[in-house]
């Protein structure tokens, strides 16, 4: 009897004790255990490297007799390979899936962080495009038509770039898997991009600038100051929004920017003209955080001594601000038609995006006569006339020569508006 193999009948009427046992399924590994409870599992009994192991199967009726079987089957032949089946399956169980999103995740943390400063915006795009299609299918199983269907929804409402800059990011996601071994074809392989991109030349005309420096006003804080900082600096959106307290050098009169926040990974001295640090001296949140524009910004200046929470989150929200430039601008355009007499209903604004002031104001400064290995150290280009050998032994930082030429820019655009008052003054006058 002790040799007798359970049956499926004797597994279901199996009547809990008053201790916990286990009934062998005739002599061999598997057991069936019963609970004082009542509740039935499955489990393998055998000892490896000398020592007793168990390996749980499952829990009864979620098992069957044939189930269990096939379970102990399965360890007996492990055993027989050198595997210790427990440890196999206690490993399996710690084993993260390979979810799209746990291999993006991954692939932030371990390929875009130590190379680029711009891994936020390529896990912002994840986060929002990839991940609510296809973040919870396993990465082997996604298609290039799952690909294509995420694209499409990207460019929702004609955002066709967009839609580009989603691709580049799945395109090296997918490079990055198929280089660790988790997949061997990457599903982008042939995809196009939904749109062709031609390099962006826009600049913004005077009659812009003066438009653009009568509306910042309008638009409220903190995108007003941090706009006007974009034109007069020539630095990048970001680089203006995180700016801290602990950059500003109002003895050397500079902006120092450290190599963690620039985006080619080298320190940055900007000189500030009197226009920008009237900008930085007019903020009213010194003192209450370490940021100059943070996600709280208030007109409420804080009180001497008065130590509040300090926020770490930076200003955000500039899509919004744009619109309400853009309508301020366009209200500009068409007042200062009119004053000249023009059909105001015909002005327009062209599209234009905040990363052109960056350009503008590279434009602007060699109208002025800035030579071109100026500006490039103000915008901190390390190519163009800085790369390749000469970068290894060019040192001289020209500093004066920037502070130079970022007062002259300053002077002009205040000149803008100077200007625009003078001819609708003598208009007036002839009329």
């Amino acid at each position: 009897m002790a040799n007798k193999r359970l049956t499926a009948r004797e597994v279901e009427s199996a009547k809990p004790e008053a201790k916990r046992r286990e009934i062998s399924d005739g002599g061999s590994s598997l057991y069936l255990i019963v609970q004082p409870s009542g509740r039935k599992s499955w489990a393998v009994r055998y000892r490896w490297r000398g020592k007793p192991r168990k390996l749980t199967v499952g829990p009864y009726p979620a098992f069957g007799l044939i189930d269990a079987r096939e379970a102990a089957d399965e360890a007996v032949r492990a055993l027989h390979k050198g595997c210790d089946p427990a440890r196999e399956k206690a490993d399996e169980k710690q084993r993260e899936p390979d979810l799209v999103r746990n291999v993006g995740a991954d692939f932030i943390e371990k390929w875009h962080k130590p190379r680029n400063r711009t891994w936020r915006e390529v896990e912002r795009l994840l986060e929002l495009h990839v991940y609510p299609s296809i973040g919870d299918h396993d990465i082997k199983d996604v298609t290039k038509r799952d690909v294509l269907d995420l694209l499409d929804r990207a460019q929702a409402n004609g955002a066709k770039v967009r839609a580009n800059r989603v691709l580049a990011a799945v395109r090296r996601m997918f490079g990055w898997a198929v280089e660790r071994g988790v997949i061997d074809v990457s599903p982008v392989n042939g995809v196009r991009a939904p749109a062709p991109e031609t390099a962006r030349d826009r600049i913004l005309s005077d009659d812009e600038l003066r438009a653009f420096l009568r509306a910042c006003d309008g638009i409220g804080d903190p995108f007003a100051p941090i706009v006007r900082l974009l034109l007069l600096t020539g630095q990048r959106r970001d680089e203006v929004a995180s700016a801290t307290w602990a950059e500003m050098d109002p003895g050397d009169g500079l902006w120092r920017l450290p190599a963690e926040r620039t985006k080619n990974g080298r320190a940055h001295d900007v000189p500030l003209s009197t226009q920008a640090w009237a900008i930085v001296e007019g903020l009213p949140s010194k003192g209450a955080s370490d940021l100059l524009f943070p996600a709280t910004f208030s007109r409420i200046k804080p009180t001497a001594g008065a130590r509040g929470p300090r926020p770490e989150r930076p200003a955000s929200g500039f899509g919004r601000a744009k619109e309400r430039l853009d309508k301020a601008m366009l209200a500009e355009l068409q007042r200062v038609a009119a004053e000249r007499g023009e059909d105001a209903e015909k002005v327009r604004l062209a599209p234009w995006r905040l990363h052109d002031l960056r350009r503008t104001f590279a434009s602007g400064m060699a109208r002025l006569g800035t030579p071109v290995h100026v500006v490039e150290k103000m915008l901190n280009h390390v190519s163009g006339t800085f790369g390749g050998i000469v970068a290894v032994y060019q040192r001289h930082d020209f500093a004066d020569e920037k502070a130079r030429a970022m007062q002259a820019w300053a002077d002009y655009l205040d000149g803008l508006l100077v200007e625009q008052s003078d001819n609708v003054v003598r208009m007036r006058e002839a009329g």
